[in-house]
């Protein structure tokens, strides 16, 4: 079980939880966010679904589109 750190900035909230998935895309399945409208960030570091996510990682999910 790995713990992460996620920031999802469409609910502007940050939490430590644990994963215990392999990538960005079991990450997105597990909070019900569609990979289609996010931008993941890891570490500084822009990402795609199939990127491992490991343990002390910290991700930023990120709305695709914003504005009004």
């Amino acid at each position: 079980m790995k713990k992460i750190k996620v920031f999802i900035e469409r609910y502007n909230s940050e939490n430590e939880i644990e994963f215990n998935g392999k990538n960005v895309k079991d990450l997105l399945d597990m909070l019900n966010l569609p990979a289609s409208r996010f931008i993941v960030v890891k570490n500084g570091e822009i990402v795609t679904e199939d990127d491992e996510i490991n343990d002390g990682d910290y991700i930023k999910i990120l709305d695709s589109v914003s504005g009004g």
